[in-house]
This record gives C-alpha cells, structure tokens and sequence, in this order.
C-alpha cells in the first residue's frame, strides 16, 4: 500500500488564511447592512461609472426619464412621429444660371491712360468683374476704375503713374449671369 504523505498547513498560514476570510466576509456584510436602501445618489458617483451594459434591460422605464431631457439623437429612425406641415415661408433670394465670364482688353502699348468695358450677352446681368494689368510696364500703372457700369457690363480705367515708354494693357472681366425674379 502506497502512503501519502501529508504535510500540515504552519499554525502561522491557519492563522492568516483565517484572518483575511474574517476580513473579507465581515466588509462584505458591513457594506450590505450599513449602506441603507436609496442612499447611493447621482453626487456619490464618479462621471461614466454607470453605462448601459451595466443597467439591466427594463430597468429604465419612461417614469425614470425627466421629461425634455431626450434629443432626436437619443431616438432610432422612425421612432419619433412626423409633426404637421408648416405654412410655405417667404421667397428667397433670386436665383442666378447661365454663368458666364466676358473679357475685353486694350491694345499693348505705352498709351496713358487707357478705359474699357466689357459687356454682357443680352439678357444677362453682371455680378461682378474685376481687371488685370499686364505687360512689361505694369509696374507703374495706376487704376483708377473698378466697378459696374450699369446692370449690364464692367468698366475699367488706368493711367501710367510714372511716365514710361513701356507697353501696358489693361483688361477687363465681366461676370454675367440670367438673374430670375
């Protein structure tokens, strides 16, 4: 017959196990029987200590819900019924189509000053527009008109502010559009 040998637990490693399972059993029970029922309130508890994985299902009825404290988000699609129409609001703003850019420009030479304009097609408005000076003698060209003329073309004017004999040229952008009412 085969003998097992059994080696007995210290009196040291009794007295401890015994020790930490009073510990343990006796804040347990001291945490049940202390903590009354309703205590525990929203300031005892630290920011996302609560999640939805930690609430059991129906645990949160419409009781427990403060009334206008959802948002749409807090809602599946379709979960939130449509309200009545409301009354047609007021006409915006005209539309524009048809978008188009007109150009024209001066001859190159060393003429001062120099004023053109570019028109748009018939029907059209302009919206806006802008110039460009180029040619070796830009450097020392002065605009002195930039704008408008009119509801139908923009117009451009330059002067050399410093005589030169170099050539310049002056051009005009015209942005046109069919304006609806």
């Amino acid at each position: 017959m085969v003998r097992v040998l059994r080696k007995r637990p210290s009196p040291a490693t009794v007295v401890a196990s015994v020790a930490l399972l009073a510990a343990l059993g006796g804040t347990g029970v001291a945490a049940i029987e202390t903590v009354p029922r309703g205590s525990v309130g929203t300031v005892h508890l630290r920011q996302g200590a609560v999640t939805s994985a930690k609430i059991a299902d129906g645990a949160v009825t419409s009781a427990d819900v403060r009334n206008r404290s959802l948002r749409r988000v807090d809602f599946a699609p379709g979960q939130l019924p449509r309200g009545p129409i409301g009354p047609q609001g007021p006409q915006g703003a005209p539309g524009l189509s048809g978008r188009e850019e007109v150009a024209a420009e001066t001859a190159t030479t060393s003429v001062s000053p120099k004023a053109i304009s570019a028109s748009c097609p018939a029907g059209k408005k302009v919206v806006g527009g802008g110039i460009e000076v180029g040619g070796p003698g830009r450097g020392r060209v002065t605009v002195t008109e930039n704008q408008p003329a009119g509801d139908a073309a923009w117009e451009a004017e330059a002067f050399e502010a410093v005589a030169t004999g170099a050539a310049w040229k002056l051009e005009v952008h015209a942005i046109c559009a069919t304006v609806a009412p």
